[in-house]
């Protein structure tokens, strides 16, 4: 076993080996020289600090760095060298190490590995390591070399030192997030930590954010109105030009044909004499008419593709189950989609602002629309924002008074900033609803730092930016993993989603006949569900993590409709039933299985003599 990198301190040139010999390796009695206490002492320089060493002495200290065939060992008194160690590969970090010196020979140190074991515990080689790096048992000190070891990292006294500087950094943020972004290579500023502090912590999901940001909005409408009418005018004209400036959804276009539709089929029967009505078919209307939206059929949205055809199927089954579960507690009418004012107001709640929007419109079906809900809040919010300019204080101030209009508002930026299962079939409809949410976030950071002053202009700004943060680390980390957030709108909720593709990229890259995917759903009624999909050519097999016993049940009972699907497209499936127990780790669960590292199994074993 050879080391290097140690120089005698009066030498000022070259290296020199210093082989660290076992008695099976370097075994020559003559070698072992005068173990006396006149021994002449030695200095040794290893990086920018020495050691003094003498034949016979022992050395006692902790393997803090082990990387290739490099060794760091810290002794007792707070030094360390470093050496390349043939079978460095032997030995832990925080393993507790003993070596006698036998010979002190041209610059080159002999010593045999001792016969004693030397065992250390983690918590144990923590507190060693700290006491050699001269460093207090704080808290977080003790955090940061726990970190370390769990990240087989170096618990030498200079990285110690160097992560304590590092961790310092982010005052706020847990060590153990910090020091595994370092160890994944992450690019690392307070935006990033912090967001992968919550992405750990399970607290990323948008759709919290995007419910808090809409009541900061409207809580700020209604404060202006109360003290500057002229702001509040100004503030609510920028407001609605945002909310609505993206394209209608596309149940609002499946809504809008319908009614189209509805309206031609009418106007066609009242103008039909009922003689002729008598004697004739009825006129074939074909499943064409009802689509205002062509999609274009490619790879991810063919009913043929298996992984898009289970996301419909599945996304229908739960949003099937969720409905039965609230049917029986919810007063909402039936049959309204998310964007209609009869899902988003109670009959009372329509009815008053029916009263204020009929001063300043003229349009009776618009007014009647809104009292039985069938009107859209884009449609109501268009005539508010057309309407604007001309209302009169009184009428402003009234308005955004009225708790129902913010609903209104809020319900309108939650329909551009979720999708449905509908939604998801389409091949860019992720990738559109980002670049709607990033284009809208832009806007309303620069309307609330207008008022930032106040503390719902302040709350906006910092939610704002929370989730401006959270797109821009979902794009790094999805540069490098497969991964995306789903704020996904059911028929009768929105529901947070995560969706991991847990092979690796370079693997999908070569064949997609291979898959395994883990989608992850937050619901109110059916509790948080874990699914792990797994695709093998045609074989299709799936294992649901549940967490709530009404819900495993509904899902057993209709997981037989995704089976029936998937085999009259010629796939076979399979489906296993498990309790949840868990929550989903970036890290260990998803990252890691791109960028393995190994668990730390234990920290000391027997030194052979």
């Amino acid at each position: 076993m050879e080391m290097t990198l140690l120089q005698k301190e009066s030498d000022q040139k070259g290296d020199y080996n210093m082989p660290i010999t076992s008695n099976t390796i370097n075994n020559d009695p003559n070698r072992s020289g005068n173990m006396g206490a006149t021994a002449a002492r030695r200095t040794f320089r290893t990086g920018n600090s020495t050691i003094t060493l003498r034949e016979g002495e022992t050395l006692k200290g902790v393997v803090s760095d082990v990387h290739g065939n490099e060794i760091t060992i810290s002794l007792d008194d707070g030094t360390s060298f470093t050496g390349h160690l043939s079978e460095a590969s032997m030995y832990s970090i925080g393993q507790k190490a003993a070596f006698l010196i036998t010979s002190l020979d041209n610059g080159t140190i002999y010593m045999k590995a001792m016969s004693s074991t030397y065992l250390l515990g983690m918590e144990d080689t923590i507190e060693q390591a700290l006491e050699e790096a001269g460093l207090p048992k704080s808290p977080r000190n003790l955090d940061i070399v726990r970190s370390l070891l769990e990240n087989k990292q170096s618990i030498s006294r200079e990285s110690i030192n160097t992560f304590m500087q590092l961790c310092s950094r982010y005052p706020n943020a847990d060590v153990g997030n910090v020091i595994t972004m370092y160890r994944l290579g992450f690019p690392m500023d307070e935006a990033s930590v912090t967001q992968f502090d919550t992405y750990q912590n399970q607290q990323h999901q948008l759709l919290g954010r995007m419910n808090s940001l809409t009541d900061s909005l409207t809580d700020l409408l209604s404060e202006l109105s109360e003290e500057n009418v002229s702001l509040a005018r100004y503030a609510a004209g920028e407001l609605l030009s945002t909310a609505l400036g993206s394209t209608p959804s596309l149940e609002e276009f499946q809504l809008a044909a319908k009614e189209t539709l509805e309206q031609q089929t009418a106007e066609k029967e009242a103008s039909i004499d009922p003689e002729t009505l008598a004697s004739s078919d009825s006129p074939d209307i074909s499943e064409e008419s009802t689509s205002p939206q062509q999609t274009p059929v490619t790879e991810e949205n063919t009913p043929n593709n298996p992984l898009s055809r289970m996301r419909q199927l599945f996304s229908n089954i739960t949003d099937k189950v969720n409905t039965n579960l609230t049917s029986s507690a919810t007063t909402e009418e039936p049959g309204f989609i998310q964007e209609q004012s009869g899902h988003i107001l109670t009959a009372a709640e329509r009815e008053s602002l029916a009263d204020l929007f009929s001063n300043f419109t003229d349009s009776d079906k618009l007014l009647a629309d809104l009292r039985n809900g069938s009107a859209t809040a884009r449609e109501l919010l268009g005539a508010l924002h057309s309407a604007l300019p001309k209302l009169s204080d009184s009428m402003i101030r009234d308005l955004f008074a009225n708790p129902s209009l913010g609903k209104l508002i809020k319900g309108q930026f939650l329909s551009n900033w979720t999708i449905s299962p509908e939604g998801l079939k389409e091949s860019n409809g992720m990738d559109s609803l980002y670049h709607k949410i990033s284009s809208e976030l832009d806007n309303l950071l620069h309307l609330s730092q207008m008022f930032a002053t106040r503390p719902s202009g302040e709350s906006a700004v910092n939610t704002t930016n929370d989730m401006q943060q959270n797109l821009q680390f979902m794009k790094t980390l999805n540069e490098q993993f497969a991964y995306m957030q789903l704020p996904l709108k059911l028929s009768s909720e929105n529901a947070h989603g995560d969706l991991y593709v847990m092979t690796k990229k370079e693997t999908l890259r070569k064949s997609k006949d291979n898959l395994k995917v883990l989608l992850h759903l937050e619901m109110d009624h059916l509790g948080p569900l874990d699914i792990h999909i797994t695709k093998d050519h045609t074989n299709i097999s799936t294992k649901f993590f549940v967490s709530k016993d009404d819900a495993l049940r509904l899902l057993e009972k209709n997981v037989g409709l995704l089976k029936d699907a998937l085999n009259e497209q010629g796939y076979s499936f399979s489906s296993e039933f498990a309790e949840k127990k868990k929550d989903i780790d970036l890290v260990h669960d998803f990252i890691e299985t791109e960028a393995p590292v190994g668990n730390i199994t234990r920290y000391n074993f027997d030194l052979r003599a």
